[in-house]
């Protein structure tokens, strides 16, 4: 007599886990997971979602602004980003709202969003009043407790020159559910920084971090002249695991170590001069600069990135990439690749094409990533599904 026949069911967990870990596209494995509970199981399990996230980094999916722009072919991530071509990302179909209540979408990391609600009138200390973190790929969210009084009295009106809320890696390494979100205040007397982490047990709670000593470094110019406008703070890139902001009037770099929560600062290349900058992971744990670069022709000279690396505290330049476009501005890196806009021409016309490129942050190999319409006016990146895959509680 044949041998009963055997279910899916029926295949240990541990074989699952090793059949799984080999789907390489982020979008099989959610469709795996719907299967049956069996794979459900064991595809929202934390462990196995660390070795699936350190064998497969998040695809970098596309460009959102108004609507979603996904990769196109040849580039690698286009098969992942083709299953998302018309995705509402604003999160505006499940998050709760009532007539006069919008939510509007300030950071995507990771896979996350986190949108905030209209600035409460009544409470000008702080400009926000609601905060969601969501999962826009499984419609799950977690609305946020409002900052704490006590908090919030810490940074005075008066004394509060800018506010920027963003989302940052759990603070539980060994969950990669968790989340922060993280209010960074740039005040006239200090710089505070506002936690909300996921994994401090329950919901969450907000705690803060305050640097006296760097008030002087975010609000003033390296002459001592005080910027009484707004902070000196931008362009925030995270890197190794760090923030990282342009201290714009120092030509220095303000670090946070997220797992510390410890600020220190580092020199930029002093030849960079004004040219925009994107910070990337280099080998053994060094960090790498690409930075614009161009002729003073932008119409009719060549357009490139300089690869520098930070040893021992110093710059040092290691590559030149002629790049294949007339002009071009750095949008942002995500999903292992830095992404550009651009004015192009191809060999079949003269005419000029708008569109983006990509660079390989390992192997520095330009590619083209898609075609667009028009520019996109602070766009961002998407990449990382699945952000929080089968996750109960977002």
């Amino acid at each position: 007599m044949a041998p009963p026949a055997t279910s899916m069911a029926d295949i240990p967990d541990v074989m699952l886990e090793e059949i799984f870990l080999r789907l390489t596209a982020a979008e099989d494995l959610a469709r795996a997971s719907t299967t049956c509970p069996s794979f459900r199981r064991v595809i929202a399990d934390h462990a196995f979602l660390r070795r699936y996230r350190a064998l497969h980094p998040p695809p970098l999916l596309g460009l959102l602004q108004d609507t979603f722009s996904p990769a196109q072919p040849p580039h690698p991530s286009a098969i992942a980003a083709r299953a998302f071509l018309g995705f509402d990302f604003s999160c505006s179909s499940f998050l709760p709202s009532t007539p006069g209540h919008t939510w509007r979408p300030v950071d995507f990391f990771d896979g996350r969003a986190l949108l905030v609600g209209p600035p409460d009138k009544e409470d000008r200390q702080f400009w926000v009043k609601d905060l969601a973190v969501c999962d826009p790929i499984h419609h799950r969210y977690v609305l946020l407790p409002a900052v704490p009084d006590d908090l919030k009295a810490l940074a005075p009106q008066l004394d509060l020159l800018n506010l920027e809320a963003f989302l940052a890696p759990g603070q539980n390494e060994e969950d990669p559910l968790s989340f922060r979100v993280m209010c960074v205040a740039q005040c006239t007397t200090k710089l505070l920084i506002l936690v909300f982490s996921s994994s401090l047990g329950g919901q969450g709670q907000w705690h803060a971090h305050t640097f006296d000593q760097w008030s002087g470094q975010a609000t003033s110019a390296s002459d001592g002249s005080f910027i009484h406008s707004h902070g000196g703070l931008s362009n925030r890139q995270f890197v190794h695991g760090c923030f990282y902001w342009h201290l714009h009037f120092r030509n220095e770099l303000l670090v946070l170590d997220v797992r510390a929560m410890e600020l220190s600062a580092i020199n930029l290349p002093p030849e960079r001069g004004t040219n925009s900058f994107a910070l990337v992971e280099a080998a053994e744990g060094m960090l790498g600069m690409l930075t614009e670069g161009y002729g003073e022709d932008h119409d009719s000279d060549p357009f490139w990135l300089t690869y520098s690396i930070l040893r021992n505290n110093q710059w040092h330049l290691n590559k030149v990439i002629q790049l294949p476009v007339n002009d071009a501005a750095l949008v942002g890196v995500a999903g292992g690749y830095l992404l550009l806009e651009a004015l192009y021409t191809t060999t079949a016309q003269e005419a000029l094409n708008f569109g983006c490129f990509s660079v390989d942050v390992k192997t520095l190999q330009v590619e083209f990533f898609a075609e667009l319409s028009k520019p996109f006016m602070y766009a961002r990146l998407y990449a990382g599904f699945p952000p929080s895959l089968c996750a109960p509680t977002i």
